[in-house]
């Protein structure tokens, strides 16, 4: 036995399984000497586990010793796989089944080095670490170039390092139907606005001809996508809106559509967003 593959009783069963799969995937193997299936699944089940690494751990239960947690768990007939993910039993089957089926359900519930690999490069983005975060969504599109996680999130963090050839490149990889569509379509516009902000002379410049005539939307319009090239969503949000207010029609709700798209780009959730979506329903209706 070992820190991956060990037995378990009674007394030890919240420790080394419910409190353990917090921390990673679980297998817990309700088993009996005298059955013959169970011998026939425990290698399997001790090669499948152990091909996973540390993400994942194998608990063995000898059902006679133990007959109280067969009837927590309502285990009746073995041998009897439950796996535990924080807490909870995610996934089970009954009987033993052929090393590729296991390794398939074990697939279902653990995630691979790549899933990590996206959580620590999202994490690094929302920190601000754009080419942290771009080194390691690109390390996952090697393994798995398909990935259209990794694809935005390598376009979003090619975004705030402003290689915009890259970020077309990869926005234009999603196409309408995914659920990374609008932010891959919110990060196009992006790229239209730094254009735009360079053909109206800059954020300067913009914040001149704003103070200069404060009615001039299409001056205010230049400002905003200046601030969200450089990434002060807060301040373009706040002129769109004051748009929307003064015309809600401005160029054919080109304000309320860009607001959408920062709502898009940053997520629902996200601090800047707020309660501008309120804000912005209640300007319009």
């Amino acid at each position: 036995m070992s820190d991956q593959i060990f037995d378990v009783n009674g007394a030890d069963f919240k420790q080394k399984v419910i409190e353990e799969s917090f921390r990673r995937a679980v297998v817990v193997d309700f088993w009996a000497a005298w059955c013959g299936p169970c011998r026939t699944l425990g290698p399997v089940l001790e090669q499948a586990v152990t091909a996973q690494g540390d993400r994942v751990a194998l608990a063995k239960v000898d059902v006679d010793r133990n007959p109280e947690l067969s009837v927590t768990y309502q285990v009746r007939g073995i041998p009897a796989v439950k796996i535990f993910r924080d807490g909870k039993v995610v996934r089970e089957f009954v009987g033993a089944l052929p090393r590729s089926e296991v390794e398939a359900i074990l697939k279902s519930v653990v995630p691979d080095e790549n899933d990590d690999l996206l959580k620590q490069a999202d994490a690094l983005a929302e920190r601000g670490d754009a080419a942290g975060a771009a080194d390691l969504y690109e390390r996952v599109l090697l393994d798995r170039p398909d990935d259209e996680r990794a694809t935005v999130g390598l376009a979003h963090a090619f975004l705030n390092l402003k290689r915009h050839p890259r970020v077309r490149e990869l926005a234009g990889k999603i196409q309408e139907g995914s659920p990374f569509y609008d932010r891959a379509r919110a990060l196009l516009k992006q790229v239209d606005y730094a254009e735009s902000c360079g053909t109206a002379g800059g954020r300067a410049a913009c914040e001149k001809r704003v103070a200069e005539n404060p009615e001039d939307l299409d001056a205010r319009f230049d400002l905003a996508v200046c601030c969200a090239t450089e990434g002060d969503y807060a301040a373009a949000l706040k002129e769109w809106l004051t748009i929307v207010e003064r015309k809600k029609r401005f160029r054919d709700g080109a304000a309320k559509d860009a607001m959408v798209s920062i709502f898009h780009l940053l997520g629902q959730n996200h601090e800047i967003v707020g309660d501008y979506p309120q804000r912005l329903y209640r300007a319009l209706y």
